[in-house]
């Protein structure tokens, strides 16, 4: 390793890499900027999306918005020669809005995680007794503070500087700063391995009791339903239908739609993981073996994917929100399950 300082750090400097790379970061800002507009519209338009667990995939929309609304930036710096025309301050802003939003948008997925895990296997009364507005107010703010705090603290004490990186050609942390390194393990360290462990251990938890009532259910010929049809209907307003507790088949008639809900959640948790693991990976371990490597832009591009497949997840799986993305698409505003004031008012 003695001859390690005579290799020159590698520079992001293929115009036609840079190029593919700025294309697919635009293609992800369209989406996204579409896709999370929808959610966050849905909710606007529709009382019954107005509920705790998408208070949460709303926060998850903003941030994802946010993040594909300054990553066009990024496409701009890599098609420069000299990076971004307009000045180095726009990429330390840019560079900060991204940090925190994509590591906002990592918090919240650990926060549907732990909702849908309390949803699923607690009682109704101690779900509404931990999730009341108040509760998730302080917790919103929480998830955005920590990526916030993250991200400029370091910076103010001169761990690591935000600007454009000239190695890789965009919006970033700077790697002429001594201690570029050190900041870069910092923001994957909080950001990465804590929400991970939450939303593996959550989604591996419903699993497990998705499985042994699966289980108890194949063993009753004829069992009473431990949730009454009053009750779910009770409850609707608080809790997504697609995410209500199966309740024990009362017959053998209708213990296969039980069987089949089952199988349709323990999918979307399936999709969740894989989505999240997919595309937070290979950046966060790229950082920790190689912060220098040539792939680190396109592991780059695959964690600003996940801003724009977050909708497809979180949204189009959901039965309301589907209702309500083809009613808007269609432009048939009087057909939106319960309609809000605000749709209300426009109509009128």
């Amino acid at each position: 390793m003695e001859n390690s300082t005579d290799i020159p750090p590698f520079e992001f400097s293929d115009m036609i890499q840079r190029t593919i790379v700025a294309s697919l970061i635009l293609i992800i800002s369209l989406v996204g900027i579409i896709g999370n507009s929808l959610v966050i519209l849905a909710v606007l338009l529709s009382k019954k999306l107005r509920t705790t667990t998408n208070a949460f995939v709303v926060n998850l929309s903003i941030a994802d918005l946010l993040t594909c609304l300054v990553i066009p930036w990024d496409a701009v710096a890599l098609l420069g020669k000299d990076g971004l025309p307009v000045g180095e301050w726009i990429c330390s802003i840019v560079a900060a809005v991204i940090f925190t939003t994509v590591g906002c948008s990592i918090c919240t997925l650990a926060s549907i995680a732990t909702n849908r895990l309390l949803l699923i296997t607690r009682p109704t009364a101690t779900y509404r007794r931990i999730y009341t507005p108040k509760k998730i107010a302080v917790w919103l703010v929480v998830i955005w503070l920590v990526p916030l705090l993250t991200t400029t603290i370091p910076p103010l004490l001169n761990v690591g500087a935000l600007g454009f990186n000239q190695q890789f050609h965009f919006c970033g942390s700077i790697h002429t700063h001594p201690n570029y390194n050190a900041f870069n393990l910092i923001i994957s360290a909080v950001l990465y391995p804590i929400p991970c462990f939450v939303i593996v251990v959550s989604y591996s938890l419903i699993w497990i009791h998705l499985h042994r009532q699966a289980k108890k259910l194949t063993k009753r010929p004829v069992s009473s339903s431990p949730i009454s049809v009053s009750a779910i209907a009770n409850n609707q307003d608080a809790i997504p239908m697609d995410q209500l507790p199966v309740p024990a088949a009362t017959s053998n008639a209708n213990r296969s739609p039980g069987t089949s809900r089952q199988t349709e959640v323990t999918k979307n948790m399936l999709y969740v993981v894989c989505g999240f693991g997919l595309c937070t990976t290979p950046y966060s371990v790229n950082l920790f073996a190689d912060d220098n490597s040539p792939l680190i832009p396109y592991t780059t591009v695959i964690v600003l994917l996940n801003s724009c497949i977050n909708p497809l997840i979180y949204a189009t799986k959901h039965r309301d929100f589907k209702t309500v993305f083809g009613c808007i698409l269609r432009r048939r505003w009087v057909l939106i399950p319960n309609p809000s004031n605000f749709l209300k008012a426009l109509t009128r």
